[in-house]
């Protein structure tokens, strides 16, 4: 489990370095296409359509970095009044629908980007099949994600004590609004 846990640890450092990346190219192409329209009169055709791509890239990596951290926005009223168990079902539901739309989205995703390898950018004049590739690749992370996280819900409901996942949920509202538990000088760490 820690070789997994080690893993997953490293593809957010990667998927974090990429969105750096991307997101310094993007704002280097973006400062020298206004200097060069403002100051020589002069703009890149390429440059708006790559910006765009890398965008479209940044957020369907970054999007799969945040499920990584299962840092999605929404709204959890529900599950805090469940209880410790009855979260983790409602969780495990949450994944398998997440999932279900993943699949739908990799599956298009595939064939957008199969249709489009023929067609070439009109700046770039690169195949589409690269901006688009962009779609099932990106669901493909998050899935990979929603499955982890989904596999540790699964793992959490059936052999945890509810003890121990109120003291987890107690440690992520905590953590969540400010209150960690490190300055309240209370360790709540947990193996497993």
């Amino acid at each position: 489990m820690k070789r997994i846990h080690k893993i997953f640890q490293g593809a957010d450092k990667v998927e974090s370095l990429v969105c750096i990346f991307l997101l310094v190219i993007m704002c280097f192409i973006v400062i020298t296409q206004v200097f060069s329209r403002y100051l020589f009169n002069y703009s890149f055709v390429w440059a708006e359509e790559l910006v765009r791509y890398l965008m479209i890239w940044m957020v369907m990596v970054g999007a799969a970095l945040v499920q990584s951290k299962n840092d999605h926005i929404r709204i959890d009223f529900f599950p805090m009044l469940a209880g410790p168990r009855g979260r983790r079902v409602m969780e495990i539901v949450f994944s398998l629908c997440a999932l279900f739309f993943l699949g739908i989205i990799l599956l298009k995703g595939i064939k957008m980007a199969y249709f489009n390898r023929l067609f070439e950018s009109s700046g770039l004049r690169i195949s589409m099949l690269w901006p688009f590739l962009s779609i099932p690749l990106g669901a493909l992370l998050i899935g990979i994600y929603t499955i982890h996280t989904l596999i540790k819900d699964i793992r959490q409901l059936f052999f945890w004590p509810v003890e121990k996942l109120k003291a987890l949920d107690d440690r992520s509202a905590m953590e969540k609004y400010g209150d960690t538990p490190k300055s309240q000088g209370q360790d709540l760490s947990h193996k497993g």
